[in-house]
């Protein structure tokens, strides 16, 4: 399934993210924008300086964690390729608020396997 942005009601100032259509239950994943964004881009080969943009890979936390260590790929056919662009460059560098509750690591996995199945393998 394509990449998908959410505004949760309980966390209002920051954008969920998911790949198939609904976040799990108190396992939501946030845009990370405490890290930079990662751009492949297709000039003949895949490179990081040159030619047009054809992958982004964008840091993801786990609403428990205060400072994540996942990312996502974003394809250019997904339809939220250009707003992750222009989200980073709205919001990048911003620190992230300390987490309310803190979950353990496997949970934060199985949530991530569970959201993310093909960034996942």
């Amino acid at each position: 399934m394509a990449l998908q942005l959410i505004k949760l009601h309980a966390h209002p100032h920051e954008t969920a993210v998911t790949k198939i259509g609904s976040v799990v239950a108190d396992g939501a994943f946030f845009l990370d924008f405490s890290r930079p964004l990662k751009r492949i881009r297709w000039l003949g080969v895949q490179n990081p300086w040159f030619g047009f943009t054809v992958l982004l890979l964008a840091p993801v936390v786990h609403q428990s964690e205060q400072i994540g260590g996942y990312v996502i790929g974003a394809h250019r056919s997904d339809p939220y390729f250009a707003d992750l662009q222009a989200l980073w460059k709205a919001n990048y560098p911003s620190k992230r608020t300390p987490p309310t509750a803190v979950a353990d690591n496997l949970k934060i996995v199985a949530d991530f396997a569970t959201q993310f199945p093909e960034d996942s393998r």
